[in-house]
Parts: C-alpha cells; sequence; structure tokens
C-alpha cells in the first residue's frame, strides 16, 4: 500500500446550518482516515494529514459571546479542543477519541436543553432572515409594475421564494430536531446554491440590459463598480485566510 505524502488538502462540500451533524461526520470520517481539520466551515475545509490519533467533532451555534477565554475553558474542562470558529457564529471542537468510552463521551451537549438552546439560537436568526425577505418582496413588486424592467422583478421573486423555501425547510428540520427526532433528511443546499447563482447571473444581465436601452450609463457603471469591489474584497479575505492557513 502506497504511503500517503501529502501533509494538507482542502475540500469544498456545502452543508446547510440545520444539518450540522452531517458535517459533524463529515469531520470524523476524515479524521479516521487521517486527515485532522485545521479549519473548518459550510462551503471550504481545511486538512492536515497525521493517522497517530483520530478525533470525534463536535459543532456550537453562538453569535453572542462575550469572553471567548471563558467560553473555550468552558469547554476545555470537558476534554474539548476548539479548532476554529467562522464568521458567522459557528465552532468546531474536537476531542481524542478512545473507543474503550462510551459515545456519550463525545456529545458536546450532554443534556436536551442545552443542545435545545443551540436550535433556538439559529431558528431566531432564520425569523430574522423572513424579515429582510418579506422587505424584498416589496422591492420586487414595484420593480414587477414597470415595463421596462419587470422581467427583473420577476427574477427577483424567484430568488426570494427560493430563499424562502430553503428557510420554511430549515425551521421545519429544527423543530423537528427539538422534539426530539433524528435529523435524516438533509437539505440540497448545493442545490439550491447553483440555482440562486443562475438566478443572480440572469438578474445582472437583465439589469445591465435595461440599464443600456434607458442610457442610465452612470448607474451602470456604479453597479459594475460596486459588484467589481465586492469581488476584489471576497477574493482579498481569502487569500489572506488561504496564507494564514498555509502559515500554521
Amino acid at each position: 500500500m502506497m504511503k500517503n505524502t501529502r501533509k494538507t488538502k482542502r475540500t469544498f462540500k456545502t452543508y446547510a446550518a440545520w444539518d450540522y451533524e452531517f458535517e459533524e461526520k463529515e469531520y470524523d470520517r476524515m479524521s479516521q482516515r487521517g486527515w485532522q481539520l485545521v479549519s473548518g466551515s459550510s462551503f471550504t475545509q481545511k486538512y492536515e494529514f497525521d493517522d497517530s490519533v483520530i478525533y470525534r467533532y463536535q459543532l456550537d451555534y453562538n453569535n453572542d459571546i462575550k469572553d471567548m477565554e471563558r467560553y473555550d475553558e468552558t469547554f476545555r474542562d470537558a476534554g474539548w479542543e476548539r479548532v476554529n470558529s467562522t464568521f458567522n457564529g459557528w465552532h468546531v471542537f474536537r476531542k481524542a477519541y478512545d473507543p474503550q468510552k462510551p459515545e456519550e463521551e463525545y456529545e458536546i451537549y450532554t443534556d436536551e436543553q442545552s443542545r435545545g438552546e443551540m436550535l433556538k439560537r439559529w431558528r431566531n436568526f432564520c425569523f430574522g432572515g423572513f424579515g429582510f425577505l418579506l422587505l424584498n418582496v416589496g422591492n420586487s413588486l414595484r420593480i414587477l409594475d414597470t415595463s421596462d424592467a419587470g422581467f427583473i422583478g420577476v427574477g427577483l421573486l424567484l430568488a426570494t421564494g427560493m430563499m424562502f423555501g430553503m428557510l420554511i425547510a430549515g425551521l421545519l428540520n429544527i423543530n423537528r430536531q427539538l422534539r426530539g427526532q433524528k435529523n435524516t433528511r438533509p437539505y440540497p443546499i448545493r442545490l439550491f446554491l447553483f440555482m440562486l447563482f443562475l438566478l443572480l447571473v440572469f438578474l445582472f444581465v437583465s439589469a445591465t440590459i435595461v440599464l443600456i436601452q434607458e442610457g442610465s450609463y452612470a448607474a451602470l457603471g456604479l453597479m459594475v463598480g460596486i459588484l467589481t469591489g465586492a469581488i476584489i474584497v471576497a477574493a482579498a479575505a481569502v487569500f489572506a485566510k488561504l496564507k494564514k492557513n498555509n502559515k500554521k
């Protein structure tokens, strides 16, 4: 059998927030194969090869931590090490696996109340998303009323409807878990993001055509400038993160 010579690897797997258990299982599976997580998120994961240990991973959602040192200490006392945290409030923990110990030892929440509080924090975030989407429905309907840009309004309504569907599916999933039922139906987040991307491309092209037809070149330049700036900022953030991870 050929010995693994790679030291690090990166994967691009996408998980919905309410399907976090499937993300945990993937980290566990990779650890059994010798790939230990360096940084994990809902979209991309970096691993380092080390087959001398096997870890079990757990995720916690908390976007309102006042004292990170105390937060870490609470989990350290139970044997958990924080691997990394994401910008939107997810924290990845791990613990060295010992097959002689019971499985309950590798659950970050030892009681349903604590786990329920974590799920409720994410549910509240989803409710906030509903409010934002309702505002967007009004804007879409106003655009739909205009003769030149009506099809843009249709596209915005479709995109909003897709996001509504995602949040509703997520809330149903969270409520099912709060009732003690097992999560067995992961949301097809990759398909959703792909369809949403196609819609956004359609909206951008449509808006460009409308602005050219109306001769609104200043608005067109502003839109392209904002988009270009957003891409540059996002690329710089990704580059900085990759550079930081490579130094570790």
